[in-house]
């Protein structure tokens, strides 16, 4: 789409777009591009608005102009103080507006939010200081059968190397492929792996279609070719799946699909679920979707039947409870979203996916936080974040959070 004018988005920020501008710029803010282009009009919005004396901007419209900038604090707190003094008056709230406005709501009652759109700080006190702690983002290596490894980050892009027929490719969104370019030698009993480091994300094609995204500090095992009658995969960390429905030739019955974790198997025909794995966390967590899958204790031969919208969580035993779906996918959509999470919780994403340690004292662990912020955001503006509504001090030594009262 054609980017939106100037003239048009300072217009709309002052809340003064006309109906039929409204839903263009809307769509193009999701799209979060032109981040410069797009900060620089709000920021002439708000230099004009505070500059004026007008009876149509009250105290509740000019804090929301504010919020906009919430990703930026140092640049909020050189701005200049809203009017003590502003006539009120009843004005027409833009959908975007009305997000913001609500978002208020969510500050207020403790909660931290960094709105999808929302812009990276460009306040000289940020900008001068070198971010020690990098982002995550797409790397992990791949071993072949033969032992071979790959890495993935630094693999350019098409084919990478061919396997018992099968043609192994990154594609252009950097995803792993596997694709048959002549008939597939199934007498070879390859099994590759992906495995991702701290601060490492990954999506592959496996050989039958299926597909498998890992989070940080995971691995997924998987044989080049499935057998006609089961398809299983080995997996620790966190993986997010959508299993491809595959008919066994002969039987023409849909061929089952495993995923082995410790001391947990899960069987599936065709869903979308996600599973929890890490050696870290207190339990393990399997999220269905859709379909139907079965959880086993392999421990005790236990097992449960989840439904879409439930969840197991497995420890000694399995225990099912409804799933929050939207937090616990969040991490395949770039996000951290927490609700009324332990802090110590939040603080093991965090040291997984910015590749930090942790040094938190016991007595601060149940301390609860709750907000949705992106993944891209850095490190130090989400600990500003947590400071400002947790009553916490969180230090950045090098590579490891410190935290404190």
């Amino acid at each position: 789409m054609n980017r939106p004018s100037r003239h048009t988005l300072i217009r709309y920020f002052r809340g003064e777009s006309l109906p039929h501008e409204i839903e263009l710029v809307d769509l193009y803010l999701a799209m979060n591009i032109d981040k410069d282009y797009v900060e620089s009009c709000l920021k002439e919005a708000w230099t004009e608005v505070m500059a004026e004396d007008s009876p149509q901007f009250d105290e509740t419209r000019l804090e929301v102009l504010k919020l906009r900038f919430q990703s930026q604090k140092a640049s909020l707190e050189q701005l200049p103080p809203l009017k003590s003094e502003v006539k009120k008056q009843r004005f027409h709230f833009s959908a975007w507006v009305k997000v913001a406005a609500a978002m208020i709501v969510v500050i207020a009652t403790s909660t931290w939010f960094v709105y999808q759109a929302s812009f990276r700080s460009t306040s000289p006190k940020l900008a001068n200081q070198k971010e020690v702690v990098l982002l995550g983002s797409d790397k992990a290596l791949l071993t072949l059968a033969d032992g071979r490894t790959i890495s993935l980050s630094d693999a350019a892009k098409g084919a990478l190397t061919e396997q018992a027929g099968l043609q192994i490719e990154k594609t252009a969104e950097g995803e792993i492929l596997y694709k048959a370019n002549k008939p597939v030698d199934e007498a070879v009993n390859a099994v590759n792996s992906v495995v991702t480091p701290n601060g490492g994300q990954y999506r592959v094609t496996l050989p039958d279609g299926s597909r498998a995204w890992l989070n940080a500090a995971s691995s997924l095992c998987y044989p080049v070719h499935f057998d006609d009658h089961e398809r299983r995969v080995k997996m620790t960390g966190e993986v997010y799946f959508e299993i491809a429905k595959v008919r066994d030739p002969n039987s023409g019955k849909n061929v089952p699909f495993s995923v082995e974790t410790e001391n947990q198997e899960i069987q599936v025909l065709g869903t979308r679920f996600n599973v929890s794995a890490y050696a870290d966390e207190p339990n393990i967590k399997t999220t269905l979707v859709e379909g139907s899958i079965r959880v086993t204790n392999t421990a005790n031969g236990r097992s449960v039947l989840l439904r879409p919208g439930q969840q197991s969580m497995m420890t000694d035993r399995i225990r099912v409870q409804s799933a929050d779906i939207q937090q616990q996918l969040a991490w395949t959509k770039g996000e951290f979203v927490f609700k009324n999470a332990y802090l110590d919780e939040v603080l093991r994403q965090l040291s997984r996916w910015y590749d930090v340690d942790i040094d938190c004292p016991p007595h601060l662990e149940k301390r609860k936080l709750s907000g949705i912020v992106s993944r891209s955001t850095a490190l130090s503006t989400l600990v500003k974040m947590i400071e400002s509504t947790s009553e916490l001090t969180i230090t950045v030594k090098e590579r490891r959070l410190v935290v404190s009262e």
